[in-house]
């Protein structure tokens, strides 16, 4: 074996086995005393299993992009495998929509979206209206004056949205896991999911809702789901009322019960709408505005950014200095 080795040499080797070992022992061939083959399986990962889960992690294609450009430039191009996103915010400062956005904007990633706080009509009513670029009130008042029109777009979008599935049931961590698998065999070809989403964290089955250890243990099954499938974690979760005022960032720790130090990335919603010191006038101005905070950056040098949207009314979210053609969802 050579003194120095060129990046390529290494992978071969890697492959070839001489680098590293490339299937884990038995507990019978490793003479492990207590060490069964399942806690092999669980414990160890042979580096060649470690490059390849690299190269599947860090290609190009793969990232779920936040459809922000600052936070895209930020994070490297967005969340990947394995990785934890947190939504905080107050109530009705923009999280379900924005991550709504952030779905459509990868409509080439299979994404299992879990949320018992919202209906079927509720979620796919705002989800055709997004991607027609519909009034929102007006195009869920079309439905529910039974619009022929508006009901075969809908079917149409619905139809055509083969990598999203939503489910309004609530789950616990472990219901999550079978939903998974029951997605990856009906749905996609027993291919895996990509994008886990759970709206809202604290509505997670199991463990009581009321305090924050039973949510800090949610959060951490979550994330270890998250790991043991190799997909994005996409979790939403209630500020804390106590924290900041009304109208502006609360921070990080801002989250009502915490949880943000098991994320990768953590972003914040408000709306300075909400701050009622001000004139009248001046919250108007403000009124067709959500702004959003990325907070804690795990990716490249940790970069933190802050930016403001305009909500058009089918619930799109627009950039300043960014037409309406480059905001467009790829199809």
């Amino acid at each position: 074996m050579p003194d120095r080795l060129t990046l390529d040499d290494a992978i071969k080797l890697v492959g070839s086995g001489q680098g590293a070992t490339t299937v884990a022992p038995t507990a019978e061939q490793a003479k492990i005393e207590g060490v069964t083959d399942a806690d092999l399986k669980r414990l160890y990962t042979p580096k060649n299993q470690q490059l390849s889960r690299m190269r599947g992690d860090l290609k190009s294609g793969g990232e779920w992009r936040f459809g922000i450009r600052a936070f895209d430039e930020a994070t490297m191009g967005g969340a990947r495998a394995g990785q934890l996103v947190t939504l905080i915010g107050r109530t009705h400062t923009g999280k379900t929509m924005l991550c709504l956005n952030m779905v459509a904007h990868n409509p080439h990633l299979r994404t299992l979206w879990v949320s018992p706080d919202e209906t079927e009509s509720m979620f796919w009513g705002r989800y055709t209206a997004m991607k027609l670029e519909i009034g929102q009130k007006d195009w869920i008042a079309r439905l529910i004056r039974n619009d022929e029109i508006a009901w075969e777009r809908t079917e149409e979008i619905m139809a055509n949205s083969d990598n999203l599935h939503f489910e309004s049931t609530g789950m616990s961590v472990d219901d999550l896991d079978k939903a998974m698998r029951i997605a990856s065999t009906h749905l996609w070809g027993g291919k895996r999911p990509q994008v886990l989403i759970y709206d809202y964290l604290e509505l997670i089955r199991g463990g009581g809702s009321g305090d924050a250890g039973s949510v800090q243990a949610k959060i951490e099954s979550f994330k270890q789901l998250v790991s043991d499938w190799r997909v994005v974690g996409v979790v939403v979760h209630q500020s804390s009322r106590g924290r900041g005022n009304r109208g502006e960032a609360g921070g990080i720790d801002s989250g009502r019960y915490a949880g943000t130090s098991e994320s990768h990335f953590v972003i914040e919603t408000w709306r300075r709408w909400d701050d009622t010191s001000q004139e009248e006038e001046v919250r108007r101005y403000y009124e067709d505005e959500v702004s959003v905070g990325l907070w804690k950056n795990k990716a490249g040098e940790g970069e933190k950014a802050e930016t403001h949207l305009t909500i058009h009314p089918s619930g799109r979210l627009l950039e300043a200095g960014v037409t309406w053609e480059q905001m467009s969802f790829d199809e």
